[in-house]
C-alpha cells in the first residue's frame, strides 16, 4: 500500500511516544471507568456526575460559568442541565444579577444521587492518585499546565 501521508509530515517517534495519542488514550480509559462506576453506583452518567460536582462545588452555578471554568461543550452542558432539571436533580432560576442567565441548585433527588456516587468516585480518585508520589503528582499537574500554556500559545499565534 503506498505512503498516504504528505511528505512534509514525518513519524519520528513511536505511537506510544506521541503526547495527544497517550492523552486520548488514557483519557478514553479514564472516562469509561468513571462511566461505569456511575451508572453501578447511583445510575447517573457522567456528564450529570460533573455538573453535580460543579454545583456541589459552588452551591450554585450558571451554566455559562460552568462552561468557563470546565471548557466542556456548551450545547452538551445545556443538553445535560436541562435533562437534570426534567429529572427533578436540579432546579434552575433567573438569575437575580443577569436575567438572561439561569442559576442551577441541587435538588435533594439530585444531591442523594450525588451522595451515593460520591464515595465510589472518591475512592477511584484516591486510588489513582496514589499511583503517584506526591512530587510525581505535582509534576503531572505542572506538566498540564504547561501543556495548557501551549495549546493556548499556538492558538494565539495563529
Amino acid at each position: 500500500m503506498p505512503n498516504t501521508l504528505p511528505k512534509e509530515v514525518e513519524i519520528d517517534r513511536p505511537l506510544q511516544r506521541l503526547i495527544t495519542l497517550r492523552l486520548l488514550r488514557l483519557s478514553s480509559k479514564l472516562n469509561a471507568q468513571a462511566a461505569r462506576i456511575l451508572k453501578e453506583s447511583a445510575g447517573i452518567s457522567i456528564n450529570q456526575w460533573r455538573m453535580f460536582v460543579m454545583v456541589k462545588a459552588h452551591g450554585e452555578i450558571t451554566p455559562a460559568e460552568i462552561v468557563r471554568q470546565t471548557g466542556f461543550d456548551k450545547g452538551l452542558i445545556s443538553r445535560t442541565l436541562k435533562r437534570m432539571v426534567e429529572d427533578g436533580l436540579l432546579t434552575s432560576t433567573i438569575s437575580e444579577s443577569d436575567g438572561r442567565s439561569h442559576v442551577m441548585r441541587m435538588t435533594e433527588k439530585g444531591f442523594d444521587l450525588y451522595e451515593r456516587a460520591r464515595p465510589w468516585m472518591h475512592r477511584r480518585r484516591d486510588r489513582l492518585e496514589s499511583a503517584l508520589t506526591a512530587s510525581e503528582l505535582a509534576m503531572l499537574y505542572d506538566a498540564f499546565d504547561k501543556l495548557e500554556g501551549a495549546i493556548e500559545d499556538l492558538e494565539a499565534q495563529r
